[in-house]
């Protein structure tokens, strides 16, 4: 039985054969992955950020339009060790974030204070200093420090009651505080006392950045 064709109808499956033909055959053109960004930042702050060793700023930094891939962030800063952290963009934001480690180590410093010499009054001089935890450098936070405490009484009346405050600072910012009681302290006499505090210090410093200040002396005749 034959069949007849209107010329419309061959047109119709002109068409469709082409477009079958040409998805066959044709190659699929990959689309290019979109390029990401990537916020740097540290602690401390104001590090310099080199992306594949090319300087991009100082930390924080808004990386933009990286292309997609493996590439490596770099941090730098004077007196901190530096830091390479690889990194593989994607597409869309990528927080990273690092802690420097200070290079900059340096033995306990301690600071005497002494009380107002005033004739017929206790003259009180402490001094002392810290130690550190028996592993060298801590990991744990809070720290556990020992202080020791020297208190003179080079007056000629006796006190009958004695405290000092124990300031622990860094970078001339008091970061936490103790205070240490001497109990009586005769004229021309000394006491010494160890005591163990505890002390929460900023993730970007070791124990050994510290410096442990004697103040406010309190003194009860």
């Amino acid at each position: 039985m034959a069949i007849s064709s209107s010329p419309f109808t061959l047109v119709l499956i002109l068409i469709a054969l082409a477009i079958v033909s040409a998805g066959c055959t044709g190659t699929p053109v990959a689309e290019p992955q979109a390029g990401g960004t990537i916020r740097a930042s540290s602690v401390p702050p104001a590090s310099e950020v080199y992306l594949d060793g090319e300087y991009r700023g100082s930390s924080p930094a808004i990386i933009a339009d990286i292309p997609a891939g493996h590439h490596t962030l770099e941090f730098r800063r004077e007196g901190y060790e530096s830091v390479m952290y690889p990194v593989t963009v994607t597409g869309g934001m990528e927080d990273i974030r690092v802690t420097l480690t200070s290079t900059n180590y340096t033995l306990p410093v301690t600071v005497a204070t002494t009380t107002t010499p005033s004739d017929g009054l206790p003259q009180i001089h402490v001094d002392g200093y810290w130690t550190h935890p028996p592993a060298g450098r801590s990991t744990e936070n809070p720290v556990s420090l020992v202080v020791h405490t020297e208190a003179f009484n080079v007056g000629p009346v006796d006190a009958r009651e004695v405290t000092a405050s124990v300031n622990f600072y860094y970078e001339g910012r008091m970061i936490c505080w103790n205070t240490v009681y001497l109990g009586t302290l005769a004229a021309g006499g000394h006491v010494s006392r160890d005591n163990q505090f505890s002390c929460t210090l900023p993730s970007s410093m070791s124990d050994q950045d510290l410096e442990v200040r004697f103040e406010n002396v309190v003194v009860t005749k």
